[in-house]
Formats: C-alpha cells, structure tokens, sequence
C-alpha cells in the first residue's frame, strides 16, 4: 500500500506541468479589462495562458541560431508572425485594454505599451512604461544603458530626443513624464482611458469613479486629477472639483485648459443659487 501510494504521489505531480510564474503586472491589468471591458474577455488565468504562449514562441525565436537583438527579435514576433497592429484614430476602450488587445490583435500606444510590458514581464526582462503628453511607450534597461521602444512604430528604437521634440512637455518639465512608471502608475494610466470611455458616453457617475482610481493609483498624473474635477464639476460637486483642479495645478500648474477649467468653476460657484 506504501508502494502504491507512492507511485500515485509522483503520478499527480508529473501531471502538474511547469509553475507558472507570477505576474503581477499582466494580472493586474488582465483583472481591470476584464472588469471594464464592454464585452467578455475571458478569464485572467486564461490572458495569462496567452501571454505565456506568446512568451514561449519568443524564447524559441531567441534561441535561435540566427536570432538578431533582443528587442528586434521580439517586435519581429508581435508584428511580424503574430500580426498585432496600431490603433491611432479609433478611441474605443478596447485598444487600450489588454485583454481585448489580446483577442484583437490591435491596440493604441497604452494598448501595445502594456501588452510589451506584460511580455516583459514574462519573458523576465527590465521594462518601465513612460508618459508623455498624450503618448505612451516602453523603456528597456540593458546593462549601463536603455532603450525606448516605439510600439506605434513597429517596435522602432528612438532616442529620448525624439520623444522630447515629438511629444514637448508645456513647461519644460513635470513629475509624470518622461520617467520610468511603477507598474501601479500604469494601471492609473489604463484607468484614465477607462474614465474617458465613460465620460465619451456621459455616464459621469462611473467616470469619476474610474478617474478616482486613476488618481489614487498615480498621485502625479495631472491630467487625471483635472478629468476628475471635470465631471464633478458636471455632477455638482464644486466644492470636490476645487479640490481636484488644485491638485492637478500643484502636479502640473501648465496643463493646457485647466486654468479655463477654473475660470469656469470660479463662475459657477459665485453664480446666485
């Protein structure tokens, strides 16, 4: 009875296959587009699966002999062999979201900046998402040095530089870009596109919510906390806007349209009731 009780430990375990590694990027983001997608999108544990495929035919492109850089390997891979492409005029939430860019083989800068992360992730390697004004890419870090990739241009290698004339910051500089983000300000960047979805359908309700989330995720993100001030503003709640369109002015006090945001709300509040 030992014998056989032994045989059917290893049994079970042989039929186990490998661990699966943890990712707590990619599941993060799987579990909040599954939440706000308008369509189901599967399961988390089953967006994991994909990802692992996809880091699977990565690893055999690696391996091989003839295997060019990294980073080129890969992009070859998304964009190549696998057919994802870029979403540039179309706003729907589903760009952006990663498991419906996943299934659809088609994403915004946020939509394809996260699926790379997440595959970094995967694959172990060092990545950062950064934030510039209306934009978003991924940093690589490689021994003594990195590399941004431009998921917009098929995976394209730019200098800082690029980034600094093709995306200026108004003022020369503020706290949410062009730096490397925590895989927690990236969740409020996803959150942001979320709030303006809701927003796009005035369901304000759910929009403040959504931007709510995004704040508290990524305390920085200026645009975020002038999103929120806006559609309090529009429930009523002036007194919370003031608040939101303070925060946003001490995050970036050159974020375009928020001082008309405040004319607008300094008239409201003195308007007779």
């Amino acid at each position: 009875m030992k014998r056989r009780a032994l045989l059917l430990l290893l049994g079970s375990s042989a039929c186990r296959g490998r661990e699966q590694p943890r990712l707590p990027l990619a599941t993060s983001l799987l579990e909040l587009g599954s939440r706000a997608g308008r369509v189901a999108e599967g399961t988390p544990a089953e967006g994991i699966a994909e990802l692992m495929h996809l880091a699977d035919l990565a690893r055999e492109r690696l391996a091989a002999e003839s295997a060019g850089p990294p980073l080129a390997v890969v992009t070859e891979l998304l964009f190549g062999r696998l057919g994802f492409v870029r979403e540039v005029s179309d706003e729907a939430l589903d760009f952006a979201l990663l498991p419906s860019v996943l299934r659809l083989r088609r994403g915004s800068c946020v939509g394809l900046g996260t699926l790379f992360l997440a595959l970094s992730e995967a694959l172990g390697w060092s990545a950062a998402g950064v934030m510039m004004p209306g934009h978003f890419y991924v940093r690589v870090n490689e021994p003594g040095a990195h590399r941004n990739v431009e998921l917009l241009r098929r995976g394209e290698i730019m200098p800082d530089a690029w980034y600094a004339s093709r995306f200026p910051i108004p003022g020369g500089a503020a706290a949410e870009y062009a730096r490397p983000l925590s895989g927690t300000e990236v969740r409020g960047i996803v959150e942001y596109n979320v709030g303006n979805d809701h927003r796009r359908a005035q369901r304000f309700g759910d929009a403040r919510a959504a931007f709510g989330r995004a704040v508290a995720a990524f305390p920085d993100f200026a645009e975020a906390h002038a999103s929120l001030g806006s559609v309090q503003q529009l429930l009523g709640q002036l007194d919370a806007a003031a608040d939101s369109y303070r925060a946003a002015l001490s995050k970036n006090p050159h974020l375009p349209g928020l001082d008309q945001n405040l004319a607008l709300l300094a008239e409201e509040r003195a308007a007779p009731h």
